[in-house]
């Protein structure tokens, strides 16, 4: 019996995070809700040296830098070690990060891995019930 629910809870674990996955994907795709992200994360991030970012064009360019100054159109992005300023406009940017951070895989990763994790432990403690040792 344990191993029938745990190869199910498995199965629904595995369909819930490619399901997510995929849906998260999708909208990369829009354009117009994309460059609205941005111009949202480029308010939330700030202006100023602390508000560090990584920043990839369309065209699959990565700048790093700090955002100086942010506009309805466009924002500025400063090197902090060239000291030279780069104005984008919102829609010739792909995404922005700030950096550091894990990946949306390595969360998957992490979770798939803690999810089989106490699954074995249950599977692990409802065999150890049975005197027969791991036979079950």
């Amino acid at each position: 019996m344990w191993k029938k629910l745990f190869s199910i809870a498995l199965v629904a674990l595995l369909l819930h995070a490619s399901d997510s996955l995929f849906i998260r994907n999708a909208g990369a795709w829009q354009g117009d809700r994309s460059s609205d992200k941005v111009k949202t994360f480029v308010a939330r991030r700030g202006t100023g040296p602390k508000a560090k970012v990584t920043v990839k064009l369309r065209d699959n360019t990565k700048l790093k830098g700090y955002i100086s100054d942010a506009g309805s159109d466009s924002f500025s992005l400063s090197d902090s070690k060239t000291g030279q300023v780069r104005t984008l406009a919102y829609s010739d940017v792909a995404e922005v990060k700030k950096p550091g951070g894990l990946s949306l895989g390595a969360k998957i990763g992490i979770g798939v891995g803690v999810g089989v994790g106490a699954l074995a432990l249950l599977y692990a403690i409802g065999c150890a019930g049975d005197r027969g040792g791991f036979a079950c």
